[in-house]
C-alpha cells in the first residue's frame, strides 16, 4: 500500500542509485561516447562538457539526498530546505549555461540547455514557495 514514508524512502534509494550511476558513467564516459558518436570531432567536446557538469551533478544529488532526509525527519519547511532548493536550482542553471555554450558547436546540446533551464525555473518557483511557507510557519509558531 502506498504511503508517503514508503515513497520518500523509495526516492532516497533512487537518489543513491543515481549516485552509483554517475560514478560508473564518470569512469566509462569515454568508451560510451566513442561507441555512440564514434571518433567524431565533437565526441571530445561531449566528454569535456560531461566532466565540466559533473560537480554540479554531484552537488545536486547531495542536495536531493539531504532534502529527502529532511522530509524523513519532518523538517520540511525550514531554512535548510530552502537553502538546498536554492543550491539545487543554481546547479541546474550552471548545467544550462554549459549546455548553452556547447550548443553552438554541437546542436544536440540545445535539448539539454532547454531541459536544464526548465528545471532551473521549476526549482526557483519551488524554492520561493518553500521560502514563503517557511515564513508563514515561523509566523504561526510565534502566534499564541
Amino acid at each position: 500500500m502506498y504511503t508517503s514514508l514508503k515513497s520518500t524512502k523509495l526516492t532516497l534509494f533512487t537518489a543513491y542509485f543515481f549516485c552509483f550511476l554517475l560514478l560508473v558513467l564518470m569512469i566509462a564516459v569515454i568508451p560510451c561516447i566513442n561507441w555512440i558518436l564514434g571518433t567524431a570531432q565533437f565526441a571530445k567536446l561531449c566528454v569535456i562538457a560531461f566532466y565540466v557538469c559533473c560537480p554540479a551533478a554531484w552537488t545536486a544529488l547531495f542536495c536531493i539526498i539531504r532534502l529527502l532526509k529532511n522530509i524523513l525527519s519532518d523538517d520540511i519547511f525550514s531554512a535548510r530546505s530552502v537553502k538546498l532548493l536554492r543550491i539545487l536550482s543554481w546547479c541546474c542553471a550552471y548545467v544550462s549555461l554549459v549546455c548553452f555554450a556547447v550548443m553552438f558547436i554541437f546542436r544536440l546540446f540545445f535539448v539539454f540547455f532547454l531541459g536544464a533551464g526548465l528545471m532551473t525555473l521549476i526549482l526557483r518557483v519551488l524554492k520561493n514557495v518553500f521560502e514563503k511557507a517557511t515564513e508563514i510557519k515561523e509566523e504561526n509558531e510565534l502566534t499564541i
